[in-house]
């Protein structure tokens, strides 16, 4: 055992006496250490043993997740394996779960969750609460398996999002300022990374055609945003690593004229779950040499509008538009959004949609216009997705030599292309404010000028915008304009969030499960009761999105052919047990029944599968008063 200076054994003291009896009789505590340390107090057993990590699958499906990060982080995680004695380096998500570890992965092992309600007060849970980086020394961790251990955690940000953290644990000693600023560069450049990453998005989203990075094996590396809308994806993540032949059929012979700097002029299919696409290559250009094919790295772009009608092919044909009666469910407060909708589809009237992201509003839009008399087409514009020197031209379109890379021949703008149909402005809140001028001017005349010309053309579009922003408060801010808020505000639709619609669920899941049909679904018929019971207690932030979503992964994770509580995802079974109140007590004692259940009573084989200790499902047991149903099967 190490010599201890006086400043650990004060703080090895104050551990005990916190322990034992709750409070810390020497001021040598840090407050951040002291408010994790209360934050653990009843809720973790500081002599537990080590926690179960997630199972393969659910490893994966995280790593995949994070695939960008890891390919970041790992080499610079291997530096600092080097450069760092007998040091243990660890990245997690954002969540706390441990994606990768260099070093000796017995004690933090890859896949198990740090959160400071799991395993307390360390150099990533408790990072994660305070939003800040923060050095963790021996004694200041809670669980007493720690206390050999010193480390510093620092979160890894991405446009100031947190989106993991990066630690270093070092047995024995306090790790020195140098290591600490060394952490904090990695970390730095592992999130410099990232966003440099999201500004790669960004240039490749300016791209007019579809766009596809892939490698030499066929696996998805990055795409652009017009891919995204060819493939019905909101998020790039769910296609990224990926095959290139879950979308193309015989991708094998498109691999081939790709990697054969032969051959540039190619047709083929892009399927995207409704139909197929009919695409040419354009342009195929490696993005660095390999010696081997298969570790090429290959940009390709498409078009997708080559025979048909320039106006038209871009949007899905209107029988394939959503319709009302496929807008699942009968609550009463969706049931008021349907006829409000339906009536709103009869007139030519502006339309704002109000609703947080995931609760639908594009799907109401489709069938809006779907009900409508307007024999145009639905022209779908990201507000927030085109970059704001690319605005202007893609609202009005652009002459021939209007700028730097304009294509010849000029371009259509898309109020124009929808032309007796409908425009619809998705995050309308995120529209530049100088924009907001050339909107409102539109509205006011319905004239369009392309950039380069001076020539005006008067079009017929009805306009239908959505945001998930409070623009009340935008306009407070001045990033909104009131005028044009007024303009858009004719008729005003919200959407109600799916937490409080929560009789409509098993209707959704019901659907979902149907609409994912075919092969993939491995036969799955339906949801047990247990799961779904889980499902409609949870509060789902990102609404329906997020319900499909869910879903998705509980088929993939499925065994037979009903989804089980197995299935869903770990975030469905981590209890705040510190909150107390009457309804979240409600819900604890039936997850522990239910739980129990499962186990046959076994408290060890339960406890893990919640996420918390023996001790503290003793103790929640005896609080509910159903000890007595069960022995400790250990």
């Amino acid at each position: 055992m190490f010599d201890l200076t006086p400043e650990q054994v004060n703080i090895k003291e104050s551990w005990f006496s916190f322990i034992n009896d709750g409070i810390v009789t020497k001021d040598v505590v840090r407050p951040e250490i002291l408010r994790s340390w209360q934050r653990c107090r009843n809720l973790i057993e500081p002599f537990a043993e080590g926690k179960p990590g997630l199972s393969n699958e659910k490893l994966l499906f995280r790593q995949s997740q994070n695939i960008e990060m890891i390919k970041i982080a790992w080499p610079i995680m291997q530096e600092l394996g080097a450069v760092i004695d007998k040091s243990i380096v660890l990245l997690s998500d954002a969540e706390g779960f441990v994606l990768e570890v260099i070093g000796n992965d017995e004690l933090l092992p890859v896949g198990i969750c740090c959160q400071e309600n799991v395993v307390g007060t360390n150099c990533i849970g408790t990072v994660l609460i305070e939003g800040k980086s923060m050095e963790i020394r021996a004694f200041e961790h809670f669980r007493h398996c720690l206390h050999f251990y010193s480390s510093i955690g620092v979160p890894i940000k991405a446009d100031s999002s947190i989106i993991g953290v990066l630690s270093v644990m070092n047995p024995f000693h306090d790790l020195t300022p140098e290591i600490i600023q060394l952490v904090k560069y990695a970390a730095t450049t592992i999130g410099m990374g990232i966003t440099k990453k999201t500004e790669i998005d960004s240039i490749l989203d300016c791209v007019q055609y579809g766009l596809f990075v892939i490698d030499g094996k066929g696996s998805i590396i990055n795409l652009n945003k017009k891919s995204q809308e060819v493939l019905g994806v909101n998020d790039r993540n769910e296609v990224i690593a990926k095959s290139i032949g879950a979308y193309v059929p015989g991708y094998k012979d498109l691999l081939k004229v790709l990697l054969d700097a032969k051959q540039d002029k190619y047709e083929f299919q892009i399927n995207n779950g409704i139909r197929d696409l009919h695409c040419s290559l354009r342009i195929k250009e490696p993005l660095k040499s390999a010696e081997q094919k298969e570790h090429s790295m290959i940009l390709f772009t498409y078009d997708f509008e080559s025979n048909q009608d320039s106006k038209r092919s871009m949007h899905t044909p209107r029988n394939e538009l959503f319709s009302f009666n496929e807008l699942i469910g009968e609550s009463s407060s969706w049931v008021q959004v349907k006829d409000l909708a339906r009536k709103a589809a009869r007139v030519n009237s502006n339309i704002l949609i109000e609703g947080e992201s995931g609760t639908g509003k594009e799907l109401l839009t489709q069938a809006i216009h779907r009900a409508s008399q307007r024999p145009g087409p639905l022209v779908p514009i990201n507000c927030g997705a085109i970059p704001k020197e690319l605005l202007q031209s893609e609202f009005f379109g652009y002459e021939e030599g209007a700028f730097t890379g304009a294509k010849k021949g000029g371009a259509i703008g898309k109020f124009e292309m929808a032309d007796g149909g409908t425009v619809f402005l998705d995050e309308i809140g995120e529209m530049p404010i100088d924009m907001q001028v050339s909107l409102l001017r539109f509205l006011q005349d319905r004239t369009v000028i392309r950039v380069g010309s001076s020539r005006s053309k008067r079009v017929d579009v009805r306009v239908i915008a959505a945001t998930n922003r409070d623009l009340d408060e935008a306009i407070s801010c001045g990033v909104f304009r009131e005028d044009l808020f007024y303009r858009l505000n004719v008729i005003n639709i919200k959407l109600p969030p799916l937490r409080r619609r929560k009789e409509d669920i098993p209707m959704l899941v019901n659907s979902i499960i149907k609409e994912l049909g075919g092969s993939d679904n491995k036969g799955i018929q339906g949801i047990s009761e247990e799961t779904l019971a889980i499902l409609q207690r949870y509060h789902w932030p990102g609404n329906v999105r997020e319900l499909r979503n869910v879903i998705e992964h509980a088929v993939v994770f499925a065994e037979g052919q009903t989804i089980t509580t197995d299935c869903l995802p770990q975030r469905f079974f981590q209890i705040n047990l510190a909150d107390e109140s009457s309804d979240l007590r409600n819900q604890q004692l039936h997850i522990i029944n239910k739980v129990l259940e499962e186990h046959n009573g076994n408290i060890s084989q339960a406890a893990r599968a919640l996420g918390i200790t023996r001790s503290t499902l003793y103790r929640k047991i005896e609080q509910m008063k159903i000890l007595a149903e069960y022995t400790d099967g250990k």
